[in-house]
């Protein structure tokens, strides 16, 4: 047992229950030494730990009253808390002292006045008006280079904005010798919360050998920072921007540890490491499933390097082995779809799993379909679900139907109606190109039921829903070219009464005067982007802001001398206001007097008139008064019988129908088609050719259409006109 000295006077947290005679101590320790007032007084303990106190023993020092309050005590007055409950605080000077507390806490600290210094210059540093930027970060650097003030500072969340600013405006060599202080430590770095922004910000501005050495910082640390989930960002944009080499060397450290010490140029793959040693296979692939299973457990499978180790973990894995293998990572297959690599090892993944874990899988992704089936990679795992998996009525019921509301955003996304056209059109090589359909057919032997029938089955059951959306909304389905590519490709693979319902509806939209479409730029021009030198592009930048600034300043100087020469040219006008105004009153009497009205004074010219204004501030101020507001772009639109993207898509929907018994399409047009509308088209080219299409291998309408320009009296609208197709059209006719 210790001994325990305790002051009363002092040690104000001990609790005492007492009366006039005696005082009760609760304690821990048996050998208790009390002092009142520095004078040690005798304690006797008790059981459980508890010692008294005999108030008789204390010579010297004042007695002990009940009621009495005072350090230890712990029965104050109650008349003492009525008191303390008038007296109000004063929360204002509480905090004001508090905040005084924190600033002195703040400066005993041998960085603060240097990070003050440091902040005011980053104010100005990240104005968008601020001059000569690179200068001002020099002096910023000059500041902090001390020791590694730089390091503190990044990692603290008042002071790592300022390092971003100086790494995105320094010059070059100056974002050289910061990055040289960061990259020992970047690591570490890439974990923090704050400091990973610096990170980022070398990636993103850094020269190339500033990006190499910040990637060899991190080897030996890429299997931590993948299952870090700050770091997992970093790492996947490291991988994903990196050449072949660096991502042979991150992906090697999944390997195993002995890769993590030293690289190999000679292993690409995973296959590569137990090609001349067999026996280690068992040993690297367990290293690899653990590195995985870490990753895994902790959600951060979304990630483009984890997504590689993982297909060539499961591409080397024994096929009887696959199984037990891919059912645990059947959960995180919609983390998985982000990427190629993820993609094609999701695809595995289903293919191996059971008809159990299948579902789970499908119950997984549900609520995650329309995003799966409008990406650039996930709509390939939804396209090799659908021809892989034998329940039909699943695939109606689980990916299907919840799709079916979203129908037209789906077709309006290039991803989207991929997945569309292959539940309508399967292995369609107008649609698919042939390398992409022998891939997805790859995963046919996983299934039972025969090819052809699985797909009948499929189109039996959204032929319906498709073909009563193309009714309700037709327009839509005619809306541009790449939509209509897909009506085209649609129809031709409808059947009976549901083909008919859609075209009737088609039929309608074509044969109007003011059929409109939205002329549609390139969707891959759109999605490239140009590479782009990073210096070249901040200095265009900033010469254009310092355009803009000096444009601004001579605007200011302009409206100022405007301003001042008015104000003069009004004081005299005043002035001569005044004199006119008493001579008027003077005349305006005299009127008065003989019946006659007064005379208005005339209203003060345009400051044109009075004041000319220098050429140069003229147009300036011209300039800026003709802009006009940012308004939404409109959608340039062209007529849709003249749009030759769309004469291409009316001719596949007749060469299809042709095919039919009774050409339901040619017949509905034609049913369509009054004087209005054939006047209309016979003064256009491509719509001549159209009823070319339409009655060159069809006697019906070849007939049909005679008897219309007969009754409408429209021969010699088509004999006058000079175009190619018209003139092919009265050949036609006359045979």
């Amino acid at each position: 047992m210790s001994n325990v000295e305790v002051n009363l006077k002092v040690y104000s947290d001990c609790r005492l229950v007492y009366d006039s005679k005696t005082c009760v101590k609760s304690a821990v320790d048996s050998n208790v030494t009390v002092n009142v007032d520095g004078v040690p007084i005798s304690t006797q303990t008790t059981g459980g730990g508890v010692v008294t106190v005999s108030v008789d023993h204390i010579n010297g020092s004042p007695d002990i009253q009940a009621g009495e309050t005072g350090p230890g005590l712990s029965r104050p007055n109650p008349s003492d808390n009525r008191k303390m409950a008038h007296t109000k605080t004063d929360w204002n000077q509480f905090k004001q002292d508090r905040r005084q507390l924190r600033l002195e806490r703040k400066r005993r600290r041998g960085s603060y006045d240097i990070c003050l210094k440091v902040k005011q210059m980053y104010e100005v540093l990240r104005c968008r008006n601020a001059t000569h930027k690179h200068i001002l970060v020099e002096k910023m650097y000059t500041i902090l280079d001390i020791d590694d003030m730089i390091l503190k500072m990044i990692v603290a969340h008042d002071s790592s904005r300022v390092v971003q600013c100086m790494l995105k405006y320094a010059a070059p060599d100056l974002r050289e010798k910061i990055s040289s202080k960061l990259i020992p430590k970047a690591a570490e770095l890439c974990q923090s919360k704050y400091a990973h922004f610096c990170i980022n910000r070398m990636l993103k501005y850094g020269s190339p050998s500033t990006k190499k050495s910040l990637v060899k910082a991190l080897y030996g640390n890429v299997v931590r920072l993948c299952g870090h989930k700050i770091a997992s960002k970093i790492m996947d944009y490291i991988y994903l921007n990196g050449n072949s080499k660096e991502r042979r060397y991150l992906r090697q450290e999944f390997y195993g540890d002995l890769y993590k010490l030293a690289k190999d140029d000679k292993v690409k793959c995973l296959k590569d490491t137990f090609e001349n040693s067999p026996n280690m296979k068992a040993s690297i692939i367990g290293a690899v499933k653990a590195n995985l299973e870490h990753i895994a457990n902790k959600e951060l499978l979304d990630n483009s390097l984890v997504h590689a180790v993982l297909l060539e973990y499961i591409q080397v894995t024994d096929e009887e082995k696959l199984e037990e293998t891919v059912t645990p990572l059947a959960a995180y297959i919609p983390y998985m779809l982000s990427t190629k690599d993820g993609t094609e090892a999701a695809i595995l993944c289903f293919y191996y799993s059971t008809s159990k874990t299948r579902r789970a899988v499908i119950k997984k992704i549900k609520e995650h379909l329309l995003k799966i089936s409008m990406h650039e990679h996930g709509h390939t795992f939804l396209i090799a679900l659908l021809n892989a998996l034998d329940d039909t009525k699943a695939i109606k019921k689980s990916i299907f139907d919840p799709l079916y509301g979203d129908l037209k955003t789906l077709v309006s996304n290039n991803y989207g109606r991929r997945v569309v056209q292959w539940m309508v059109a399967p292995g369609d090589t107008s649609c698919f190109h042939p390398g992409f359909i022998e891939t997805i057919e790859l995963g046919l032997k996983f299934g039972k039921k025969d090819k052809a029938t699985r797909r009948q089955e499929i189109l039996d059951q959204v032929e319906a829903p498709i073909s009563l959306a193309m009714a309700e909304s037709p327009a839509f389905w005619l809306s541009n070219n790449h939509i209509g590519l897909v009506t085209a490709n649609i129809l031709k693979h409808l059947t009976g009464e549901h083909y008919e319902k859609a075209v009737t509806a088609l039929a309608q939209v074509i044969a109007d005067v003011n059929w409109r479409i939205a002329e549609v730029s390139d969707e891959g021009e759109l999605m490239k982007k140009k590479p782009q030198d990073v210096e070249t592009y901040i200095s265009n930048t900033i010469e254009e802001r310092k355009n803009k600034n000096k444009n601004k300043n001579k605007l200011k100087s302009a409206a100022l001398a405007l301003i001042t020469s008015d104000e003069e040219a009004d004081a005299e006008d005043k002035k001569k206001e005044n004199v006119k105004d008493k001579e008027n009153d003077k005349e305006e009497e005299g009127d008065e007097e003989e019946g006659t009205p007064a005379k208005k004074p005339k209203k003060a010219e345009t400051l044109d008139a009075d004041n000319e204004t220098p050429d140069a501030v003229k147009e300036t101020l011209t300039v800026e008064e003709e802009t006009p507001a940012k308004e939404e772009e409109a959608v340039p639109s062209i007529n849709g019988i003249e749009d030759a993207g769309m004469h291409h898509v009316i001719k596949k929907i007749i060469r299809s129908d042709l095919k039919r018994e009774s050409t339901p399409f040619g017949n509905q047009l034609f049913n369509h088609l009054n004087t209005d509308v054939l006047k209309f088209w016979l003064g256009i080219n491509r719509a001549c050719f159209i009823l070319v299409k339409l009655v060159e291998n069809s006697p019906d309408l070849l007939n049909k259409c005679r008897i219309l320009f007969k009754e409408e009296n429209l021969s010699q609208i088509v004999e006058d006109a000079q175009s190619p197709g018209a003139k092919l059209l009265l050949e036609k006719l006359k045979e």
